[in-house]
């Protein structure tokens, strides 16, 4: 049960903060009031009683703890070709699923590297689906483990090797 003052996980805002639940003129249902930690003046009205969007609690302390200690060993998603990578980009994105996540953030991470080893930039949608991917996880983790969100880039980035 997800109460006002929690954090939770919006599929595209990444954490928020669920300020109540309120009824909008013109519009049926409740809705949950959500600010979004890191994005600056936002708030997102989300239907109460609606399963297309995904929301969920902010995973635990000792959740998020697993995770980066699992990150060394968590596979890399690959791809079979550019449609592959696009259409489960995309899925892994709207899941959010921390694992999924970490997997797609590791992959590009490592392909950005690799790029950058042959004086090579990688694609532009690369980096704006590495961005997306890392704002969700590493905000969520920085949340989780109550921490700044550049504390947690320092704490995993060698872990992404």
């Amino acid at each position: 049960m997800m109460t006002t003052g929690c954090l939770i996980v919006h599929e595209t805002a990444g954490v928020c903060r669920l300020n109540g639940r309120t009824r909008l003129t013109g519009m049926k249902g409740e809705y949950y009031v959500l600010t979004p930690l890191y994005l600056n003046d936002a708030t997102l009205y989300v239907p109460a009683d609606n399963s297309k969007v995904k929301i969920r609690p902010v995973m635990s302390r000792q959740q998020a703890e697993e995770l980066i200690s699992r990150l060394p060993r968590i596979e890399p998603v690959c791809f079979e070709s550019l449609n592959d990578q696009k259409v489960r980009c995309a899925s892994i994105l709207k899941s959010g699923d921390s694992y999924q996540l970490a997997s797609l953030v590791k992959a590009l991470y490592q392909h950005q590297q690799r790029r950058s080893r042959q004086n090579k930039r990688s694609a532009i949608t690369d980096t704006a689906v590495l961005k997306k991917a890392e704002s969700l996880l590493f905000g969520e983790l920085a949340a989780a483990l109550e921490i700044d969100y550049p504390s947690v880039l320092d704490c995993v980035e060698g872990l992404l090797k």
